[in-house]
């Protein structure tokens, strides 16, 4: 309510009462009551009994629309997603699974997006001019990303910031799509009117009079063949008779042929699990450290997101919780060096957190300097002591200052809170503890994904001091199981240097350790990974360069691509280091699935205690 034409018309309305009302104090009352209305009004306004109306609210000062709600402003950007009508009605099979694809990463990147954002698809009924029937309809998508705050120059900056960005989302994910940005009229349009009205009048009568388009994303389609393990011939003998863990049972042409049994030195070279969310892989991976456990072969998982603690435990392994104050454990970084040995400490360390927060050069050399300069002033120092040593180092320019700011800002992250519990201090337990039976590093109580990330390759180096210490083994005599392997063996351009994981992993067999990767996506981690694994064990995918990757690494024809597109939960296909290489295997889950899901107590209440 703009309060001075208020106060003008109660004094012009009281002036002239003033000729025809003869007690003055009835009108000095009523005077009083007007004067009190605005502040009523404020009053209810702030206890939401009055809200305050769209209209009159909305600002045209630049390309896109202000609103003030209750003193704090809202724009909105939008565009419009249309489709040219296809020139073959029929779409093929692998043009549906790439649209599904491509509607699957367009989600993924929405709400990723980091704001508000509305996603509008409707269905438009075609008009007749004859007033004959309607047969068909126009469809459209409009995305509307909402910005707030107070000044008017900044939400128009922020308006268009988030205009570009969906611009680039849409003509990434969606190239088929022709994008057109609304202007403020339409928006305003689009959100102060009642929807139907809105879209009706937003698409101009020539567009609803064309021939329906082609949708811009159809659904995912039927798959082909109800039997995927037709396509997948019966196995050698040798090749499903291993020594190893017992995985699932043999399909070929809707017929139970044999039990696979994997063999200890194939995964001796290391495995692979993919698939999708839903699919299995977990299970599959979890199944399989059990029965290694079973047979008498340690194993170490690294869960990422502490999802396999109750299992675990339930088999009598152990639970470690990095973070947590009942069951956490500290990894010094900066531990298990001997004198002789210092040089490749240094440099190893220096690897690991240049590869996580990628170190300019002169920041790469000012860490190492200062590591050098907590090991000659400490046996066993902290990442405290490192700190405090890069705070004595000589500063020569303004540069030198800067990269020591930056190193130290990162670096104070990991010595406080869940991460500073899991990193900064010295060992809180014998290392050899994590290579004795079933254990389990459950990563859930590190928050930051730098933090999990820099613990995971940490716990990578303590995997490979022990197997360096142990010397060469001839069998497997110990498995390392990583969940959300892309997150530590990420891919790189072939002319990139090998990350740590890369490095660790392609010594490890000589020592009997093998390790199992787990992963949604082929194509997320590092084809070198890939290609040195010597089993690979893979659930639904359906994305397209997942299955190209696969492909050629695999020797997966191309009706085999077409049965990986079509897996059940639980069906996979197994590619051995044998003639016959790729069989259809029925997973058989660990027995302990089934109990662990029918228990509901607390997780961490269930753990045994660790001292």
């Amino acid at each position: 309510m703009n309060l001075a034409p208020f106060l003008l018309f109660v004094v012009l309305l009281t002036l002239f009462l003033n000729e025809y009302v003869e007690n003055k104090l009835i009108l000095i009352a009523f005077a009083c009551i007007l004067l009190g209305v605005p502040l009523l009004y404020k009053i209810l306004q702030r206890e939401g009994i009055i809200r305050p109306k769209l209209a009159g609210l909305i600002k045209f000062r630049g390309p896109y629309p202000i609103y003030d709600f209750s003193g704090r402003k809202y724009s909105a950007s939008a565009i419009a997603l249309s489709t040219t009508p296809a020139s073959d009605e029929r779409a093929s099979r692998f043009d549906n699974e790439l649209n599904y694809e491509r509607l699957s990463r367009f989600s993924e990147a929405l709400n990723s997006f980091g704001a508000h954002v509305a996603y509008i698809s409707f269905s438009c009924p075609n008009r007749s001019i004859v007033g004959g029937p309607v047969s068909s309809s126009t469809n459209r998508s409009f995305i509307i990303v909402w910005a707030s705050g107070k000044d008017d120059e900044e939400l128009q900056k922020s308006s268009e910031m988030y205009s570009k960005q969906l611009e680039g989302i849409c003509s990434v994910a969606l190239p088929n799509a022709q994008t057109k940005r609304m202007s403020k009229e339409e928006i305003s349009l689009l959100l102060s009117s009642p929807l139907p009205f809105a879209l009706s009048n937003l698409i101009p009568l020539s567009e609803r009079l064309k021939p329906t388009p082609a949708p811009i994303l159809p659904p995912p389609p039927p798959p082909t063949s109800p039997d995927p393990s037709a396509a997948f011939d019966p196995p050698e003998t040798d090749a499903v008779s291993g020594d190893g863990p017992f995985l699932g049972w043999v399909y070929s042409g809707d017929k139970k042929i044999a039990p696979l049994a994997l063999h200890l030195r194939d995964l001796q070279r290391h495995t692979s699990i993919f698939g999708a969310t839903g699919g299995g892989k977990s299970t599959t991976a979890i199944t399989l450290a059990l029965r290694l456990f079973s047979t008498g072969i340690s194993t170490l998982i690294l869960d990422w997101h502490g999802e396999h603690s109750r299992i675990i435990t339930e088999a009598g392994g152990k639970v470690f919780c990095p973070g947590s104050t009942e069951h956490g454990i500290t990894i010094n970084p900066l531990s298990g060096c001997s004198g002789r040995d210092i040089g490749f400490q240094v440099e190893f360390v220096t690897d690991i957190f240049s590869q996580i927060f990628q170190f300019t050069a002169p920041q790469s050399y000012m860490f190492r300097e200062a590591i050098k300069a907590c090991y000659r002033s400490k046996v066993t120092p902290t990442l405290s002591d490192l700190i405090n040593e890069l705070g004595l180092l000589p500063i020569r320019s303004s540069w030198d200052h800067e990269t020591r700011m930056a190193l130290m800002r990162r670096l104070k992250l990991f010595t406080e809170g869940t991460c500073g519990m899991a990193v900064n201090g010295t060992d809180s337990f014998y290392r050899e503890e994590l290579f004795r039976g079933l254990v389990s590093i459950d990563l859930g109580h590190l928050k930051d994904v730098n933090s999990r990330s820099i613990f995971s390759n940490l716990l990578l180096k303590a995997v490979y001091d022990h197997v360096i210490a142990r010397k060469e083994q001839p069998s497997l005599s110990h498995v390392l199981l990583i969940e959300e392997a892309q997150n530590i063996l990420p891919p790189r351009r072939p002319e990139m240097p090998r990350s740590i994981g890369e490095r660790i992993l392609g010594e490890l067999r000589k020592f009997g350790e093998g390790v199992i990767i787990v992963s949604q996506f082929p194509s997320s981690i590092s084809q070198d990974v890939l290609k040195n694994t010597s089993v690979r064990i893979i659930h639904a995918i359906r994305s397209g360069e997942d299955l190209k990757v696969l492909g050629g690494s695999t020797s997966l024809s191309e009706e085999q691509c077409r049965a990986i597109t079509s897996l059940s939960l639980g069906e996979a296909v197994v590619n051995l280091p044998y003639k016959t290489s790729n069989i259809f295997v029925k997973v058989t889950p660990d027995p302990l699935f089934a109990t662990s899901r029918s228990t509901g107590s607390d997780l961490l209440s269930s753990l045994p205690s660790q001292a």
